[in-house]
C-alpha cells in the first residue's frame, strides 16, 4: 500500500473531522488541507499542531465556486493529494412532512452533492497515478432508518450506495474508496440538528469523538469497504440484518415515541 503523505479533510473545524486531522498529523505525520466555514477554528487547530502540517482553507462547500478553489489547492499539495476525507455533513431532527424544503435541499447539497463533486475530482486525480484513498464519513444510518431524521438518513443511504458502486468501477486502479459508518457520537452534530430553537435540555449521548476518529484512522490501513466504528455503530445494523422482523417491530412501535421525546427534551428542556 502506498504511503499517504497528504490529505484533504472537510468539516474539519469540529467533531470527528477535527479529530481526524489531529490524528493524521500527530500519528502519521501527514500534511492536511483542512476546510470548514469557521476560519478561526481551523487556525486554532493549525496552531495546536506542528507548523505547516495543517493548511486552513475556510469556505462553504455548498458553493461550487469554493469547491473549485479548494480542489485547486488540494492538487497543488506537494506530491499531489493522497487521501480525501469527505467528512462535512449535517442534519436536522424534524417531522419530514413539515420540514422546510430548502433545508432538505441544503442537507443534500452538503451531504451528497459536494461529496460527489470532490469524489469525482479525486478519482480523476488519483486514477492516473494508480494510488490514493477516498474516505466517505457516512453513518450506520446508511443501512437502517430512523424517525425524524429522514432527509439525513436518505443522504447516508445515497453515500453508501455510491461507495458500493464506485468500488466496482475502481477495481484494479489502485484507488481505494470506502466509508466509515459511526453511530451516535459526542459532537456538535446533535446541537446543530436541533435547529434554530437552540438546546435547552440534555443532548443525546454517544461515543467519544477521539475514539471514533481513532478507529477511522486505523481503517486507512485496512481493506474494509464499510467500517462500523464500534459496537454501538455495529449493533443496530447487525440486528436489522439478522433479525429484520423484530428490528422492524421495535422501530415501528417504540422508536417514534422514544426519539420524539428525546428531541423534545433537548429542545424544550425537562
Amino acid at each position: 500500500m502506498a504511503t499517504l503523505r497528504t490529505a484533504l479533510v472537510t468539516g474539519a473545524s469540529a467533531g470527528i473531522g477535527r479529530e481526524i486531522v489531529r490524528q493524521l498529523v500527530q500519528d502519521r505525520g501527514m500534511t492536511v488541507l483542512a476546510t470548514a466555514r469557521r476560519l478561526d477554528r481551523l487556525e486554532d487547530l493549525a496552531a495546536d499542531l506542528p507548523p505547516g502540517k495543517v493548511i486552513p482553507c475556510a469556505g462553504d462547500l455548498a458553493d461550487p465556486g469554493f469547491r473549485e478553489q479548494l480542489w485547486s489547492r488540494a492538487e497543488g499539495l506537494e506530491g499531489g493529494l493522497d487521501l480525501l476525507v469527505n467528512n462535512a455533513g449535517f442534519g436536522e431532527y424534524h417531522d419530514f412532512a413539515e420540514q422546510d424544503i430548502e433545508t432538505i435541499r441544503d442537507i443534500f447539497e452538503i451531504n451528497v452533492m459536494a461529496l460527489m463533486d470532490l469524489t469525482q475530482r479525486a478519482i480523476r486525480h488519483m486514477r492516473p497515478r494508480g494510488s490514493g484513498q477516498i474516505l466517505q464519513i457516512s453513518s450506520n444510518l446508511g443501512f437502517v432508518g430512523l424517525p425524524y431524521s429522514s432527509a439525513y438518513v436518505a443522504t447516508k443511504h445515497a453515500v453508501n450506495g455510491l461507495v458500493k458502486s464506485l468500488r466496482y468501477e475502481l477495481q484494479g486502479t489502485g484507488v481505494r474508496i470506502w466509508a466509515a459508518c459511526p453511530g451516535r457520537t459526542v459532537s456538535e452534530f446533535s446541537r446543530v440538528a436541533m435547529g434554530d430553537g437552540g438546546v435547552k435540555g440534555p443532548l443525546p449521548s454517544g461515543a467519544r469523538t477521539d475514539r471514533v476518529a481513532r478507529a477511522i484512522v486505523r481503517g486507512i490501513d485496512g481493506r474494509k469497504t464499510f467500517l462500523l466504528t464500534n459496537f454501538l455503530a455495529w449493533a443496530p445494523v447487525a440486528f436489522a440484518k439478522i433479525l429484520p422482523g423484530p428490528f422492524d417491530l421495535i422501530m415501528t412501535r417504540w422508536a417514534p415515541k422514544h426519539f420524539r421525546a428525546e428531541i423534545d427534551r433537548a429542545r424544550f428542556g425537562g
